[in-house]
């Protein structure tokens, strides 16, 4: 099982269509929950904070989003229920072995970002498919670190811990994988030659403890 965070800047979100549109139309629109599911699309809870001079009309108006009704309304947003079919999301619901956390937003200042957990079959099919839609910026990894029962915390540093686990997430150690050490350093936020240092020392210290359990 594996919890991985997703992250966009705005200039990102800027460079597509939609998601540029909406960020023309509200300053943050932020997914409380899913509360259904229909062949066209998702059905969410929203708090919706627009822009000065906008309305909801021009949400609606956008091709994968409608609003359904308002819920309630005051000076720090609008409450209402959103029928949503945006590729991104529906592409997130519909993959099996895959949760979509709420709650999650895009903001006009912070950019976006997602909480994704699932089995790492389906999380690797997952990023692929982002990276022909919309590839995150960042990509992390979460474990909770309470839960040290492998003894590899007893091997490899937080950091090295973190930098393997990504690695073969996005397909580093498949044999016809394609990831770059540079591309998978760039989603971590670190220098190619830092990346690619956690991951040798990384592999010297596995191999070393698999070589030993083996005697």
């Amino acid at each position: 099982m594996r919890k991985v965070v997703l992250r966009w800047r705005i200039n990102s979100l800027q460079g597509a269509k939609e998601l540029g549109k909406i960020l023309e139309i509200c300053d943050r629109i932020e997914i409380l929950a899913h509360l259904g599911f229909q062949d066209e699309g998702i059905i969410q809870l929203a708090e919706v904070k627009l822009k000065e001079g906008k309305d909801l009309n021009e949400l609606s108006n956008l091709p994968s989003f409608e609003v359904l009704e308002i819920h309630e309304e005051n000076e720090d947003g609008v409450l209402l229920s959103l029928l949503c079919h945006h590729s991104l999301v529906k592409s997130a619901i519909e993959v099996s072995n895959l949760h979509l956390q709420c709650p999650y937003s895009i903001d006009s200042e912070k950019g976006m970002e997602l909480r994704v957990t699932g089995l790492t079959t389906a999380m690797r099919r997952f990023l692929n498919l982002l990276r022909l839609v919309l590839p995150p910026d960042k990509v992390s990894v979460i474990t909770d670190r309470s839960k040290h029962v492998n003894g590899w915390a007893e091997v490899l540093t937080e950091r090295q811990q973190e930098v393997i686990r990504h690695a073969v997430l996005r397909g580093y150690y498949d044999k016809n994988g394609n990831s770059r050490i540079k591309d998978l350093a760039e989603e971590l936020g670190i220098s190619r030659s830092t990346y690619g240092g956690h991951l040798s020392e990384a592999e010297k210290a596995i191999l070393k403890k698999v070589g030993s359990d083996l005697e």
